[in-house]
């Protein structure tokens, strides 16, 4: 686990998934005061950060010894992008539906991104002297995006070295070489309350209300995490992720 200088705080990316809220605890339970950054970057599941905000709060009472600290910060990202070819982004753009392949998940590719985020928090990190920034991409994230490689990171982190001559801030990721399943069986571990994560794609926007659709890409990897982890899944769907687990992602 990651270790603490006495003071010391941690600044993280996280939205309103499952794996941002493990990150969070994961940090938490190491002693680091927190300094949390959301993203709105015009992606159609905003309602993520509707939830980013319950979990900080439950995370807050349970670690209120720790200075934790939750803050929005808009990104111009579909702004600039308005002919987008992401299906997170551009509102006629479908969303595939079923089992994310690796040829369907790269439909959810938001160009760059994560150095627009990492750049952003490492700006806060300076300002507070703090030695640590973190995101939560996994081992399953590796194949369709670029920029949750390590050697994404690594080279992010040169970058970062050379802009302020300095070593003081370094980009880190935890959950590097773990599967989603690994990361949901680690946060039941610590007790996180996934019944307050999201990470549904159509969810709210498609008249879902407050469930999950079931049957989009990032809904049906939650429903196999849970699964294969041996971990109660607490997530309402409209429809049965089941149904869709062995089928290959598709454009709806």
């Amino acid at each position: 686990m990651t270790t603490k200088r006495r003071g010391e705080s941690a600044v993280l990316i996280v939205s309103g998934g499952m794996d941002s809220c493990v990150l969070s605890h994961y940090y938490a339970a190491a002693g680091f005061d927190l300094h949390l950054l959301s993203f709105n970057y015009g992606q159609k599941h905003v309602k993520e950060l509707t939830y980013a905000e319950r979990y900080i709060s439950a995370l807050r009472e349970r670690y209120s010894n720790l200075e934790i600290q939750h803050q929005v910060v808009a990104l111009p990202i579909a702004h600039l992008s308005p002919n987008s070819g992401s299906a997170l982004l551009n509102p006629d753009q479908s969303m595939p539906h079923g089992h994310y392949t690796d040829d369907s998940m790269k439909a959810t590719v938001v160009p760059y991104r994560n150095p627009n985020m990492l750049l952003q928090a490492a700006t806060v990190a300076w300002n507070e002297n703090a030695r640590v920034v973190a995101f939560a991409a996994h081992y399953g994230d590796y194949a369709q995006y670029p920029d949750c490689r390590q050697e994404f990171v690594d080279a992010f982190n040169t970058m970062l070295n050379r802009a302020m001559d300095s070593d003081q801030v370094t980009v880190e990721v935890p959950f590097m070489r773990f599967s989603k399943a690994q990361i949901a069986r680690f946060g039941a571990s610590l007790d996180v309350p996934f019944e307050l994560t999201w990470s549904c794609y159509e969810g709210g926007s498609e008249g879902f209300g407050d469930k999950h659709c079931g049957h989009c890409g990032t809904c049906v990897e939650r429903y196999e995490a849970f699964k294969h982890a041996g971990v109660e899944d607490p997530t309402q769907y409209a429809n049965d992720p089941e149904l869709f687990l062995n089928i290959p992602g598709q454009r709806a």
